[in-house]
C-alpha cells in the first residue's frame, strides 16, 4: 500500500514536471543553461555534507563511546581513553564546521542551529567524562546510561537532519535533471512526444523504487539482528559472560516492583571472594580473572531457574536476585552457592581462613511494602555481608528484616 501511494504521488509529479517542461521550452535555451549550472551545484551542494554529518555520528559511536565502554572495562588507559576523547571531538568540531559552511537555505538554518547546540552539549558532556577519567580521586562515578541517552539523542538529531539533507538532494537533482533533459527535447519533439518520455521515465523509477524497498527490507531485517546482538553485549560482563551492572540496575528495579504488586518475597544477596585481593596479590591478576570465572561458572550453573538472577556487580561482588522462592529456601541456595565454590579447591595461600578459594554471602528476603525503598534491601544486604565477614568469613549471613 505504502508502495501505490508513493508511485501516485510520483506519477503526479512527473506529470507536473511534464507540464514545467512545456513552460521551460517556452523561455528558451538560455534559461535551460541556467537550470544546468544550477543543478550541479544544488545537487552536490546538498549531497556532499551526507559524508560529514554520518562521519560525525560514526565518531559518537564508533570513537568516543567505544573509547569510554573500554576504559569502563579496563581494557583501555586512562591516557588512551583521554586521548582518544580528545581527538574525536576534534574531528567532529572540524567536520561541523565544514559542514556548515556549505551553503544553507533559510528554512533549513533553525535546525542547524539546533543541531550545533546539541553538539556543544555533547562535547561539554564528553570534557566532564575525559576530566573524570583524569581524576586520580574519581569522587563521582561514570554513568553510562547517561551516555547511553546522551549518544541517542546525538543521533537522532542527526539522523534527522541527514534525512532532511537526502530528500532534499534527491529531490533537486531529480527535479532538475528531469527538467533539463526534457527541456531540450522539447525544443526539436512536439509536446506529445515529451509527455510519452517522461511517462517512460515514470515506469523506470518506479522499477528502481521496487528494487531499492526490497534492498531496504534486507538491511533493516540486518540492522535488527545487529541491535539485538549488541543489546546482549550491553548487559553482559565480558570477562565472565554474566549479566552486568547495568543489567542489575533493570531487573533489580523490575522484580522489586513486580514483587510489591504480588505480595511475594523478594529475595537480593551480594557475594563476595574473601582475601580476593591477597589472591591477586599472591597470584597475578591473570589467575584472578580465571578464579572469576570459576566463580561465575558455579553460580550459573546453580543458579538455573528461569527466576534465578545472577549478576557480577564489579570486581570480586557479585549479585543475586531470586524470585517466586520462599526465604527458607532462598538460604539453602546460597549455602548451595557457598558449597559449591569451596568445592572447587582452589588454592589460596594468601587466605586467613581456608587454603582454598571461599566466598561470603550477605542476604535479604523480605515481602516488599509500599513504604520500603529499593536501596533499603541493597543495604540490609551488604550489611549482613559485612556481618559475615566479621563472623570469620566463608559464611552466609540471611535475614528476613530490615
Amino acid at each position: 500500500m505504502k508502495s501505490l501511494k508513493l508511485k501516485t504521488k510520483l506519477l503526479y509529479l512527473l506529470l507536473l514536471v511534464g507540464f514545467g517542461l512545456v513552460v521551460v521550452g517556452l523561455i528558451g535555451y538560455i534559461n535551460i543553461q541556467n537550470i544546468k549550472r544550477n543543478m550541479d551545484t544544488l545537487y552536490f551542494g546538498s549531497l556532499l555534507p551526507l559524508s560529514e554529518l554520518n562521519s560525525i555520528s560514526s565518531i559518537y559511536h564508533n570513537d568516543l563511546a567505544s573509547s569510554v565502554y573500554q576504559w569502563s572495562n579496563q581494557l583501555l588507559s586512562d591516557e588512551q581513553a583521554s586521548q582518544n576523547i580528545v581527538q574525536g571531538l576534534d574531528r567532529i568540531n572540524t567536520l561541523w564546521g565544514s559542514y556548515i559552511s556549505h551553503h544553507k537555505r533559510p528554512e533549513e538554518m533553525a535546525y542547524v542551529k539546533y543541531t550545533e547546540g546539541q553538539i556543544q552539549n555533547i562535547g561539554n558532556y564528553f570534557i566532564q567524562v575525559r576530566s573524570l577519567i583524569n581524576d586520580p580521586d574519581r569522587s563521582h562515578p561514570l554513568s553510562l546510561m547517561s551516555m547511553d541517552d546522551n549518544l541517542q539523542s546525538i543521533h537522532t538529531t542527526l539522523q534527522q537532519l541527514i534525512t532532511y539533507e537526502n530528500a532534499v538532494a534527491k529531490y533537486e537533482h531529480s527535479m532538475l535533471l528531469t527538467q533539463y533533459e526534457n527541456a531540450l527535447i522539447q525544443l526539436v519533439f512536439f509536446l506529445g512526444v515529451i509527455l510519452a518520455l517522461v511517462m517512460g521515465l515514470a515506469w523506470t523509477i518506479f522499477a528502481r523504487i521496487e528494487v531499492q524497498q526490497q534492498q531496504l527490507i534486507a538491511s533493516s531485517e540486518t540492522l535488527k539482528h545487529l541491535n539485538l546482538k549488541l543489546e546482549q553485549a550491553s548487559y553482559t560482563d565480558s570477562l565472565t559472560g554474566m549479566f552486568n551492572r547495568r543489567y542489575f540496575n533493570i531487573v533489580y528495579e523490575r522484580e522489586f516492583k513486580r514483587a510489591l504488586r504480588s505480595n511475594n518475597p523478594f529475595v537480593f544477596m551480594m557475594l563476595d571472594i574473601d582475601y580476593f585481593k591477597q589472591y591477586n596479590d599472591t597470584y597475578g591478576h591473570l589467575q584472578g580473572d580465571v578464579a572469576l570465572q570459576a566463580v561465575a561458572k558455579v553460580l550459573k550453573t546453580t543458579l538455573q531457574r528461569p527466576g534465578d538472577y545472577p549478576f557480577r556487580l564489579g570486581g570480586e561482588e557479585f549479585g543475586i536476585i531470586l524470585t517466586d522462592i520462599d526465604c527458607k529456601n532462598a538460604r539453602s541456595m546460597s549455602e548451595k552457592v557457598r558449597e559449591g565454590i569451596e568445592n572447587l579447591k582452589i588454592e589460596h595461600k594468601g587466605s586467613k581462613i581456608l587454603p582454598t578459594l571461599s566466598i561470603s554471602i550477605g542476604g535479604i528476603c523480605i515481602t516488599p511494602t509500599v513504604d520500603m525503598s529499593e536501596d533499603a534491601l541493597i543495604h540490609a544486604a551488604d550489611t549482613n555481608l559485612y556481618a559475615a565477614k566479621e563472623r570469620g568469613r566463608n559464611q552466609v549471613m540471611f535475614s528476613n528484616k530490615l
